[in-house]
C-alpha cells in the first residue's frame, strides 16, 4: 500500500479461460507503472460480446486465485462473475465508485477494444466514473473516432491518468507475450503440453479437473 492520500485502484477484466502469463506479466507491469495500490482482476460470468467460457465460473476464479496467491497487489474480484446476466463495464464501475468514492479508478482495456469503445454500453458514463488506460496490442490500430476521443480528452485533462480521479485517457505499452487462452485450450484438447504458458499450480489444477479436454 502506498502512502498517497488518494487510493489508486486498477481494474482489469477478462474471461481468463484460463489465466496465463500473457495476462499476468502485463498486470504486474501496470501495477508498477501506474503506482497502483492494487489491481483488481475481474473475471466475467457471462461476457456480453463473447461465447460462453469453457471452464465454469468457479473454476476460472479458482485458477485466478492460484495464479495470484503470491502477488499481494493482484486481487481477484468476483463481483462480475456473480452476476447472472451479461456484464457491463458501466455497472461494475458504478459499484466501484460507490465503494471507493475518493479513489482514482483506472480501467485497463486493449487498443482493439478501445477502437470500438463508441459501441460500449454508456461509454460516456464510463469516463465520468474512471480513467482509461489503453494498452497497445500487436496489429491493432485506433479508429478515427477513438483517435479523436483520445486527442479530445488529452486536451481537456492532460494525458496522464495519474493526475485525476476520472475522465483521462492514456496509452501505454507492456511486455506482450504471444500467448492466448484459445491456443492453450486447443493444445490441451490435442494432448499437448502447456508447460511455461500458465503458472504451474494452474497447470496442475487443469490436469486434476480434466479441463478443456
Amino acid at each position: 500500500m502506498s502512502n498517497r492520500s488518494q487510493q489508486r485502484i486498477g481494474l482489469f477484466g477478462g474471461t481468463f479461460d484460463p489465466i496465463h502469463f500473457g495476462h499476468l506479466r502485463p498486470a504486474v507491469e501496470l501495477v508498477e507503472h501506474f503506482q497502483l495500490d492494487h489491481l483488481r482482476l475481474l473475471p466475467n460470468h457471462r461476457p456480453a460480446h463473447r461465447d460462453k467460457p469453457s471452464a465454469s465460473t468457479a473454476q476460472r476464479i479458482h485458477m485466478l486465485n492460484l495464479a495470484t496467491e503470491a502477488m499481494a497487489q493482484l486481487i481477484v474480484d468476483s463481483r462480475e462473475a456473480e452476476r447472472d446476466k451479461p456484464s457491463y463495464t458501466y455497472d461494475t464501475l458504478s459499484e466501484f465508485r460507490d465503494d471507493y468514492p475518493q479513489a482514482s479508478l483506472i480501467f485497463f482495456m486493449g487498443l482493439d477494444a478501445f477502437s470500438g469503445f463508441d459501441r460500449w454500453y454508456r461509454w460516456e458514463g464510463i469516463l465520468e466514473l474512471a480513467n482509461l488506460v489503453v494498452v497497445d496490442r500487436p496489429d491493432a490500430t485506433l479508429s478515427a473516432w477513438s483517435a479523436n476521443l483520445l486527442a479530445t480528452q488529452s486536451e481537456k485533462l492532460g494525458n496522464s491518468v495519474i493526475n485525476v480521479s476520472a475522465g483521462a485517457i492514456e496509452r501505454c505499452s507492456v511486455t506482450q507475450l504471444a500467448i492466448s487462452a484459445t491456443d492453450i485450450r486447443h493444445r490441451i484438447a490435442a494432448g499437448k503440453s502447456i508447460e511455461f504458458l500458465v503458472p504451474e499450480r494452474v497447470n496442475r489444477y487443469i490436469v486434476q479437473q480434466a479441463l478443456y479436454r
